[in-house]
């Protein structure tokens, strides 16, 4: 919002920042009272102070963050004003609410006002509104402001360094709050929503679950702000669970504060979505970027495995970590993972060598993984292992013939049998598992295979061997494939 100085506004305190970085709100107060003459008298303004408290609960999947900001006002016996602008940012003025917080048997919110037109004074004038009240006393009281906006997004990212071993890693988690919403949110309480709230389903499926709240019409909007404020309300209700660390860093440029202490994100659980508190205050300016650290778990066991399928990999070696989200007996709840489900996000996988040095193993996707579940992570292609596929030989044999009705012969049956060899070349200094499944043409019987597998349908086997350090090994088996007429 551009802020607009009030004819009557007068700003007593931090005369050396400018109006436009205070607040965007545009609160602007003025009291009319009776004097001694029959008409109105304008009373002079005292300082409109900046906000005690702004809180943002931000919901990504459906693009809606719930606001909330409390303010100290200053009140004269008799009529007061106070106006609100929204000009330029996402703000839906349907949502605005003010309610007292103190002397609520003092104050009386007499109605609501959208003043007309457009002005040189107020050249957003069509974007203000104006709440009048009726106050029985002279002094200080809170108010709380709360709306819904749109345009402020967060998204997570993961970083993951593994020992030379592979055996264990550290698992840092990340949140970035993106505000594009046009509002300067200063000393901000940070909530994040994680997970799916079921908000109004008949309204998801307009849009078959991809719904934005800022292109709901006004009912809808009611709707789905009654259901989101009673389901938070419903999550504060909730004992916190432990804590973890979180850091700050604003933007991608900045550096972190030394000595600065450490922060806790607060992870409230219902069975269908986590409510993340971040501790303390955050200043989460518009068109910025926020990074918040969710966790930093340590000493998390890990397998690596290399797979190669003829269904999902084309044939090809990939390299995968598998860990659980879950805590481990011991461990401190801030330096754990399984003390929440953990968010869709990017996940970059380094491994680190003994003199220190790290190297980059590849940047992955993670969906959802909710509290105790299995985490499968695919890097891709790796040059680790090499697995290479042979034929060898194939056969003809098992011929029964019959006569047709015209006493001709054919051929009634026959087995196919087909000689595979899979060279198995381990490049690295330590044994590795690997799973090889393979996919053949129609329904088949094993034939020669000297080794344990399993058969997973009609047409695919797998089997798990064992490269030794710096191994190059071969695996010949062969399968059997019957036809008949």
């Amino acid at each position: 919002m551009h802020k607009k100085l009030n004819p009557f506004l007068y700003l007593t305190s931090n005369r050396h920042m400018r109006v436009g970085r205070i607040l965007r709100f545009k609160l602007a107060i003025f009291y009319l009272t009776f004097a001694t003459l029959p008409t109105f008298a304008h009373i002079e303004l005292v300082t409109v102070p900046k906000s005690q408290a702004v809180q943002l609960t931000i919901y990504n999947s459906a693009d809606i963050t719930m606001v909330k900001e409390s303010r100290e006002l200053t009140f004269k016996r008799g009529r007061n004003k106070i106006q609100f602008s929204w000009a330029g940012t996402l703000i839906d003025p349907t949502s605005l609410r003010l309610t007292f917080l103190t002397h609520k048997n003092d104050l009386t919110l007499s109605d609501t006002s959208f003043p007309p037109g457009r002005t040189d004074a107020q050249p957003d004038g069509s974007q203000r509104l104006q709440w009048n009240i009726e106050s029985t006393f002279s002094g200080s009281a809170r108010v709380e402001i709360n709306y819904f906006t749109s345009g402020i997004t967060w998204n997570a990212d993961y970083t993951i360094i593994t020992g030379g071993s592979e055996k264990s890693m550290s698992v840092d988690g990340f949140v970035r709050v993106n505000n594009n919403s046009g509002e300067d949110y200063p000393n901000a309480q940070v909530r994040l929503v994680v997970g799916t709230v079921n908000l109004v389903e008949n309204i998801a499926e307009l849009a078959q679950g991809s719904w934005r709240y800022k292109d709901l019409n006004q009912d809808e909007r009611e709707t789905v702000r009654r259901e989101f404020e009673g389901r938070m309300r419903k999550a504060e209700r909730k004992p916190a669970m432990p804590a973890t660390t979180t850091e700050a860093v604003a933007g991608e440029d900045a550096e972190e504060k030394d000595g600065d202490k450490p922060k806790d994100v607060i992870k409230e659980g219902l069975s269908e979505y986590f409510l993340f508190t971040v501790e303390g205050k955050e200043s989460i300016p518009n068109g910025w970027q926020k990074r918040l650290r969710a966790f930093s778990a340590r000493e998390v066991p890990v397998k690596v495995v290399y797979r190669a399928s003829d269904r999902t990999t084309a044939g090809q070696v990939h390299k995968f970590y598998e860990f659980r989200n879950t805590k481990e007996k011991g461990q401190d709840a801030k330096t754990s993972l399984g003390v929440s489900p953990l968010p869709d996000g990017s996940v970059h996988i380094f491994r680190e060598d003994s003199q220190g040095n790290l190297s980059y193993q590849g940047g992955v996707t993670m969906k959802y993984v909710a509290t105790g579940d299995k985490v499968k992570l695919d890097t891709g292609v790796t040059s680790e292992v090499v697995l290479r596929t042979f034929t060898r030989n194939y056969k003809r044999y098992s011929f029964v013939t019959d006569t047709r009705y015209d006493k001709s012969h054919y051929v009634k049956s026959w087995v196919e049998e087909y000689f595979y060899e899979n060279e198995l070349e381990n490049t690295l200094g330590r044994s590795v598992h690997v799973e090889i499944e393979r996919t053949f043409p129609g329904d088949f019987e094993p034939g020669k295979m000297d080794f344990k597998y399993e058969k997973i349908d009609s047409a695919t086997i797998k089997f798990f061997p064992i490269a030794e350090a710096r191994e190059k090994k071969k695996i010949s088996y062969s399968i059997k494939i019957e036809h008949k007429e």
